[in-house]
């Protein structure tokens, strides 16, 4: 009889292991979440859960843009004075190699300047927005803006293309490794198997400035991979006179662009997050809001809590804000703008994206 009841035991036995230790528990521990804020001179990398510093990644000057591939592994960082790329190994926490983009042309030498860059999904590549010139002896000669190719095995510039003046941004499309969004006055696409560049939205120069009105926003802090989606917030004036402050938005799997605009008088923000639903967003600089992302409406103002901060993100789970840049500060709240923790960095920072490290 006793051997009849065994398999019914087995069952038990399943039942409680799956209670104490859920199939999903081996889901949240696929990746190490960390915090990369640009620094002076220095990648800081932070574990949030602490929250603590735990390595400091040298690089020369200050850090700008920071892109990283798609399991969170390696990451291309725009230092040196926008003059250098340099490659990053995010599970060591170390430089694994630079490309200075300044060189010798017949006449004299290249000046470039690096003002958007980004590492292909897989790591191979990567791409560079540069403004350049030749300078010769009394000389300097203004030469087209383009965007690079470069491989990063060999360091070559492998193709380039002549691209719109003003680019601050480039990012792949979700899940597409042949799409990279361009940013700059307006947004445009790169297609990366055509090598061609074509106007996707436009932004400042709108087709309907009476209804969208002419949009002015300062892309220095993006956001994307993180969640999905690159928010950030824009300026926008209308011909009857009106000018309104809010949030714009981007898909970045379907590539589809939404805004709104606050229920307050425009006060400047730097830097925007918006939540997976597409229902709350968060905007702050001087000042720091809470706003339904249906009405406009600011559901909750304060301030933040060390002075001006550039850079919000949330948590890869959503449930907290953090906050870093303009100071050397880095801090966590809830979705309620409740400070949890402050702590300190080794230098003031420009930005701070959330990474999944794959494992």
């Amino acid at each position: 009889m006793r051997y009849k009841k065994f398999p019914i035991l087995l069952l038990s036995l399943a039942l409680v292991i799956l209670i104490i230790f859920p199939a999903h528990a081996e889901q949240k521990q696929a990746y190490t979440e960390r915090v990369f804020v640009s620094g002076y001179g220095e990648v800081t990398v932070i574990d949030p859960a602490v929250p603590k510093v735990v390595a400091s990644i040298k690089v020369d000057g200050p850090v700008r843009d920071m892109s990283f591939t798609k399991d969170g592994k390696m990451a291309v960082v725009n230092a040196n004075d926008r003059k250098t790329l340099y490659v990053i190994d995010t599970v060591e926490n170390k430089v694994i190699d630079s490309i200075t983009l300044t060189g010798r042309t017949d006449k004299g030498l290249l000046d470039r300047r690096i003002w958007g860059a980004a590492i292909s999904p897989d790591g191979s590549k990567a791409y560079a927005f540069v403004t350049q010139g030749e300078k010769q002896k009394n000389i300097f000669k203004s030469l087209p803006t383009k965007i690079l190719e470069i491989d990063l095995k060999t360091k070559e510039v492998t193709r380039d293309i002549e691209a719109p003046y003003g680019v601050h941004v480039l990012q792949f499309k979700e899940n597409d490794p042949n799409t990279i969004f361009v940013w700059g006055y307006d947004l445009y696409t790169l297609d990366l198997k055509n090598w061609k560049i074509s106007l996707k939205k436009g932004i400042k120069n709108s087709k309907n400035p009476e209804k969208e009105g002419v949009g002015g926003f300062l892309l220095l802090f993006p956001r994307g991979h993180e969640n999905g989606f690159n928010s950030f917030p824009i300026i926008k004036s209308y011909p009857d006179g009106r000018v309104t402050e809010g949030i714009m938005w981007m898909n970045m799997n379907t590539g589809k662009v939404k805004s709104v605009e606050f229920d307050q008088e425009p006060v400047g923000m730097f830097s925007a997050v918006i939540d997976k639903a597409e229902t709350t967003g968060y905007v702050i600089l001087n000042d720091w809001y809470k706003v339904d992302l249906k009405t406009g409406k600011v559901l909750k103002k304060s301030k933040p809590p060390t002075g001006s901060i550039y850079g919000i993100n949330t948590s890869t789970d959503e449930k907290k804000l953090y906050l870093a840049a303009a100071g050397n500060h880095f801090v966590v709240a809830d979705r309620e703008l409740n400070i949890e923790k402050i702590i300190e960095l080794p230098t003031d920072g420009f930005d701070l994206r959330v990474v999944r490290i794959q494992k």
